[in-house]
């Protein structure tokens, strides 16, 4: 008995050690990303017409985002729960290859909406436009090769080879627009396109490398031992049928959720509620307004999903689990972290807004809504810093018979939602998307913290007590988000940059208090600066035994 309490509690320690780090070097990574992105689009806004601008950045993205979410989606959530090592190990692949046949039907069909049926663009846009479509398609069916390494990736804890990969696959687009827009202004679209297609096969081949280096000399027992072990067993093709049923769950949930997530894109690309000149606006401002979002919410969502999903058993009873302690305590320090950073970035990211998209954009961006847009951006990112976490835990903990509940409630969410956007677009403009969103975020933190109570039930504490920061805390958080304000009225229109150094100095404030009050984060600091030893990841100890083995081959 003491020796599996202790093996749990390693193995708790070991989760818990690695989703820190891979949020960690997640963070980096989305920081690199979107600084890359935020550098292209101020070079490309200058060079092309706002309407490739949007017929590239919603229009063509969203089509690949809808065939990625729609595909692969709901099998990843299955096989991450995967903690049986080799046993199971063939199973699950298999399921991970029938993202495969679903991307091929999905692609299909939604390119030939896209093409067909979605408003045209100009008649100059329209011959490059539609090879662009069927080409994002076809990208969309060959990212599904990966899948299967990328699970396994995961699953093995390599945390870096994501980190490298999903680097390459950014640059590479990024790249290919650049070069386009430089060399080929006519043909932007199609040749963005190919670079799309590009960044797919590079990513594809780039896992499938990894994996051969790895297992040609591995350092520890790993759950396959070739390359081909990540192809289907088409000659005894067998399922989980636990991990089947969970996949067809979040199928349907996933289908809601993509509405859910890029609703207001669906809406103004169907209805034509905006232009594309408009919605390429809409998008590098709303893109302005998720830099906090994708820097630290998303790889903190990623790492608290396989934190939970690994510790948390679905369907037992709470005082069964065997982690629970730990689960509570993360979710409880998860939710107070991510609502004083929402809100920290609400409190002084409304006072910025002006002065970010003129630096940015100049005039381009801050004459007519862009502002009040950014604006709306900074309250949308206190619900979604919320709501990343307690659905995260709540997609890890739901029994099979609570997915196909929440899954029918997010339906009608769905509905509801788009017709709230519709409907607030239509008298408000771009703004009115950014409220319904708002709308959509409250529900959904909502039905998650059902949820979560009902994980909690009986417990002497919540881990909800963490959306209640300390009074204090709040006090401190509103005087700062005060004296920005009245910094901008006062103060930008004859000096900016007394302004900005307001901020700067204002936050640098603000997060002192926060590390210093909440405990916790101090500790972890501490902890980090006191360590004399760097504590590598795995695979770059893997990689550093294959080199020296290799050396000696």
């Amino acid at each position: 008995m003491a020796s599996s309490t202790g093996q749990s509690g390693a193995k708790a320690s070991s989760v818990g050690q690695t989703s820190v780090r891979a949020a960690g070097l997640n963070m980096v990574t989305q920081v690199f990303f979107r600084l890359i992105t935020f550098a292209m689009n101020a070079f490309v806004l200058r060079h092309i017409s706002r309407d490739v601008l949007g017929l590239i950045n919603v229009r063509l993205n969203l089509l690949d985002d809808t065939i990625m979410f729609l595909s692969k989606e709901c099998f990843r959530l299955a096989c991450l729960s995967h903690t049986t090592g080799r046993e199971g190990w063939q199973k699950m692949i298999n399921l991970m290859w029938l993202s495969l046949p679903l991307a091929a039907c999905v692609a299909t069909g939604l390119s030939w909406v896209w093409a067909s049926l979605l408003p045209s663009p100009e008649p100059y846009l329209m011959s490059q436009y539609t090879k662009a479509v069927w080409i994002v398609g076809a990208s969309g069916v060959l990212q599904m090769l990966a899948e299967p390494p990328w699970v396994a990736a995961q699953l093995m804890l390599l945390v870096r080879l994501r980190v490298v990969l999903d680097t390459v696959w950014v640059l590479t687009r990024v790249v290919v627009l650049c070069l386009a827009v430089t060399y080929t202004p006519d043909s932007v679209v199609e040749v963005w396109a190919w670079g799309h297609a590009l960044a797919a096969l590079l990513y594809v081949l780039g896992h499938y490398l990894a994996f051969y280096l790895i297992l040609k000399h591995p350092v520890k027992e790993l759950p396959m031992d070739k390359v081909s072990d990540l192809l289907p067993s088409l000659g005894d093709f067998r399922l989980d049928p636990d991990q089947w049923t969970v996949a067809t769950s979040f199928l349907g949930q996933g289908v809601v959720k993509q509405l859910l997530t890029e609703g207001e894109k669906y809406v103004m690309t169907v209805f034509s509620l905006l232009t594309l000149s408009e919605q390429g606006i809409y998008d590098v401002v709303a893109n302005l307004g998720s830099l906090a979002a994708r820097f630290v919410f998303r790889p903190v969502e990623e790492s608290s999903y396989f934190f939970f999903s690994q510790l948390w058993v679905r369907a037992t009873a709470t005082a069964q689990q065997p982690e629970i302690e730990k689960v509570e305590q993360g979710l409880h320090r998860l939710l107070r972290l991510m609502t004083l950073l929402g809100l920290l970035v609400f409190g002084l990211g409304f006072s910025y807004c002006h002065l970010l998209l003129h630096l940015y954009g100049g005039d381009t961006l801050t004459l007519g809504t862009g502002p009040d847009l950014l604006r709306a951006q900074c309250l949308l990112i206190l619900f979604l810093a919320v709501n990343g976490v307690t659905e995260c835990f709540a997609r890890s903990a739901m029994s099979e018979a609570e997915i196909i509940a929440h899954t029918q409630a997010m339906s009608l969410l769905s509905f509801g939602y788009l017709g709230l956007a519709w409907l607030f677009t239509t008298f408000m403009g771009p703004v009115g998307f950014v409220f319904a969103n708002c709308g959509n975020m409250l529900v959904r933190i909502f039905l998650s913290i059902r949820v979560i109570k009902k994980a909690f039930s009986g417990r002497p504490s919540s881990p909800l007590e963490g959306l209640v920061p300390d009074t204090d805390l709040m006090l401190a958080l509103m005087s700062g988000a005060v004296c920005c304000q009245l910094s901008e009225i006062y103060l930008y229109p004859a000096s900016p940059v007394t302004h900005l150094a307001i901020g700067v100095v204002v936050g640098i404030i603000l997060l002192l208090s926060i590390i210093v009050k909440e405990d916790f984060i101090l500790a972890f600091l501490v902890g980090k600066f006191r360590t004399k030893e760097k504590v590598d990841d795995e695979e770059n100890d893997n990689f550093d035994a294959m080199v020296e083995k290799t050396k000696a081959d």
